[in-house]
């Protein structure tokens, strides 16, 4: 008889929602130590200037101020993520409003403030390189001098032989899309504690995705060794990618801990956060398909041009992604893509949930709909005609293990069907439609260094209770309940006795961090793993305990017993008590480092390099009011292949989040920028989805049991999000015939496409 699960694929309430609810929970900014001051950045005003001269004297005479600093005070290291292009304070040249300037630390944050206003920065404003077309245009001045052309990426990825596939297609669609920039806009601003202790060791208290990676680029930009660092993260108020990588306050305020001999806190405002945090990467896309009559997709070609703004973060690498993820998620014969990244004179861009992918699927899902009904079929239809199944190799090389994009297609189809409004009210003045779009995405993500695993300890204290070490950080998604789930079902000890280590550098286990979907997929199978091999160590020794086989013991809800005996038994804090007290010490602890069986890509970016890959659809419905034309999103439909839901309740509660930010994304949200200066810098002008905006949300979990994964499962963090903003336009415009291809889908822009013949007359 297949045994039942205890733990996993139930919804059980997080781990942390008492705290969290009840205000125990501290945040970076509700952390104090002894002596502590506060660090404040000026920033520039300008989008391109130089610097002339910097006098911080009067700031400095300040009372209450105990140290200022400029590039003068600084190491002359350039760090970042794929190509170091960045000081931690601009040397000679300011490249976007926002640009790190100078900093102070003082007794106070008013003290700071006041401090930033005395300083007095003279500025020669130079030619701005507002956005990519002026970038690439003759002539144009360059963002860094050392990168002509200001193009920063650029990649060219062709698979099979894609002009021979479009001369034999019926049909050859060519469109233009566009994407916005726009901000995480998570709830707790990034910020960062900078202490050094009395042995030289630098700690760092940091809400971030990435704890092990942060380590080492501050170790970079501080040119010390990462080993003389720890980083220490508390609870994470949300990061959905924006917190990945550090910025750089990290290294600023360890050099003003550094020169006060005090720790120095730094947390952003909101106001810095829309000027300096990493936005998505705005894309241009040019999207030509090659069809058949019956609607077969053979090949697809893509040109792209991607705004990186003025330092290189992660935009390289979600470049790539925007380049081919795509390619997976029908069977395409072929393929090309030539991409370009370009710098600007804006704020660098970087990851935010979706990674690149959801640009893309915004135009290949409008693309499907755009086609389908030019060719007069159900885009429903072409959908599941050309979707690929489990047991695909694609065209990338991606083994897909499991995959469930049908059943979502036909589920999410069924489901918007059902109880739809009628497609006009009020006279005609509101029209309602549905619209369909798909996804896929990774679980995990085997980089260049030919590596995408991650590492759990586990270890039994002498009361039975187990102690699970990650290095994967929860931002708020549950990752700490994930954990605890496995260790509980794989031990079968009850959730109480399990609990999860808070994550630190120093004796947290390696990992590369929360990003990629990948970890409940690779961080929760590390602690499956460990859970098992601990198993084994306490069955082992209570083998001995009790004149048993180990192999003829088992364990429920924390009773060791015997299976032909049942009534010989000893509780798992009578064995550890016995294991850890006595002679027979055991250790009871387990270390695992996991790395999935994956090959990795080539050169070309060939190859299978998830762990897991996911898959959804989204129906939803909308209505539009034909005079102002706003948009409304009533419901939405969401079935997602997450191969086993371990948390029911973190699945649906993921599901509804990336729906919000895919719809805030898809309607409002856009961060403006005249000649380089932004124009919405505040959370009354950038505006954003709120809870009266939310539309009905139909969760559809599909189960496919990846082999993989621990328990079957697979990430469903960032899928939730990508499907949505093509989704929303192919509703629109079943609603009313328009279709919007460059987001936000604004009222002005569906008014203006609405009544073309008053923008004519110039009304």
């Amino acid at each position: 008889m297949e045994r039942k699960h205890s733990a996993v694929g139930r919804d059980i309430q997080f781990i942390d929602a008492r705290e969290k609810v009840a205000g125990r929970a501290l945040y970076l900014d509700d952390l104090t130590l002894p002596g502590m001051l506060y660090g404040k950045i000026l920033r520039s005003p300008h989008p391109c200037a130089r610097i002339k001269s910097i006098d911080t004297s009067r700031a400095a005479r300040l009372p209450g101020v105990k140290a200022v600093i400029t590039a003068q005070d600084c190491p002359r290291i350039k760090f970042g993520l794929d190509t170091p292009d960045v000081y931690m304070l601009a040397v000679d040249k300011v490249r976007y409003v926002g640009d790190e300037v100078a900093a102070v630390a003082a007794v106070s944050e008013e003290v700071a403030e006041a401090a930033l206003s005395l300083i007095e920065v003279a500025y020669e404003p130079l030619l701005v390189v507002a956005d990519t077309s002026a970038a690439l245009a003759p002539g144009a001045p360059l963002v860094h001098d050392d990168k002509p052309g200001n193009i920063a990426k650029t990649y060219r990825i062709e698979r099979g032989n894609v002009d021979e596939d479009f001369a034999a297609c019926d049909y050859v669609f060519e469109e233009e899309f566009s994407t916005s920039l726009v901000q995480p806009c998570y709830m707790e601003p990034f910020g960062a504690i900078a202490s050094w202790e009395s042995n030289g060791r630098l700690t760092i208290w940091t809400g971030i995705q990435a704890a092990f990676h942060a380590r080492a680029e501050i170790a970079k930009a501080l040119g010390i060794s990462p080993s003389d660092i720890t980083v220490k993260v508390p609870f994470i108020g949300g990061g959905f990618g924006g917190k990945i990588w550090i910025r750089n306050f990290h290294p600023i305020a360890a050099v003003l801990a550094r020169k006060t001999g005090c720790p120095v806190k730094i947390v952003l405002s909101r106001e810095e956060e829309f000027l300096a945090s990493r936005a998505r990467v705005p894309a241009a896309i040019k999207l030509k398909l090659g069809m058949k009559q019956d609607g077969t997709m053979v090949c697809k070609e893509a040109k792209i041009v991607a705004d990186n703004g003025a330092y290189s973060w992660a935009a390289p690498k979600i470049l790539l992604n925007m380049s081919m993820r795509t390619d997976c998620l029908y069977r395409f014969k072929s393929s090309r893509t030539e991409s370009t990244l370009v710098y600007t004179n804006r704020v660098p861009t970087s990851g935010f949930r979706g990674y690149g992918n959801a640009q893309m699927h915004f135009a290949l899902e409008s693309m499907v709909d755009i086609c389908a009904r030019k060719l007069g079929l159900d885009p429903v239809e072409v959908r599941l005609k050309n979707a690929v199944h489990q047991g695909d190799r694609t065209l990338h090389g991606w083994k897909l293990r499991s995959c469930g994009l049908s059943q979502c297609i036909e589920s999410a189809s069924r489901a918007i069907r059902q109880g739809r409004l009628p497609r006009e009210d009020r006279g005609g003045r509101i029209r309602r439609g549905t619209g369909m779009a798909c996804m896929t995405h990774v679980s995990g993500n085997r980089g260049g260094n030919n590596f995408d695993g991650s590492s759990a300890m586990v270890r039994f204290q002498e009361d039975g209770k187990v102690l699970v070490y990650s290095g994967e950080s929860d931002m708020g998604q549950g990752a700490r309940t994930v954990f605890a789930q496995i260790a509980a079902e794989t031990l079968d000890l009850p959730m109480s006795q399990v609990i999860v280590m808070p994550l630190d550098t120093d004796v947290s286990p390696f990992c590369y961090g929360t990003y990629s979907s990948r970890v409940t997929t690779v961080g929760g199978k590390a602690v499956l793993l460990a859970s098992r091999q601990v198993r084994e160590q306490l069955l082992q020794l209570a083998g001995k305990l009790m004149g048993e086989q180990p192999d003829l013991l088992d364990i429920k809800e924390g009773v060791i017993y015997a299976r032909l005996d049942p009534g010989k038994q000893m509780t798992v804090a009578e064995v550890c008590r016995a294991g850890i007290r006595t002679r027979e010490a055991a250790g009871l602890v387990a270390y695992v480092s996991y790395d999935p069986p994956t090959e990795g890509t080539d050169s070309n970016f060939y190859g299978d390099y998830s762990s897991a890959y996911t898959y959804g659809a989204h129906g939803v419905e909308v209505e539009v009011d034909t005079e102002t034309g706003e948009v409304k999103v009533l419901r939405v439909v969401a079935a997602h292949d997450v191969g086993f839901a371990i948390n029911q309740q973190g699945v649906r509660g993921q599901i509804t989040g990336g729906i919000a930010q895919g719809a805030g994304w898809a309607l409002y949200e856009h961060l403006v920028h005249q000649d380089g200066m932004p124009q919405n810098t505040s959370l009354s002008n950038y505006i954003i989805m709120t809870i009266k905006d939310m539309p009905r949300v139909e969760p559809i979990i599909v189960e496919t049991n990846d082999p993989v994964g621990p328990y079957g499962a697979k990430g469903v963090g960032e899928p939730t999000l990508i499907p949505v903003p093509p989704a929303i336009a192919n509703a629109v415009e079943d609603a009313i015939g328009v279709r919007i291809r460059d987001l936000p889908i604004a009222p002005e822009k569906v008014f203006w496409a609405l009544h073309p013949e008053l923008k004519e007359a110039g009304a």
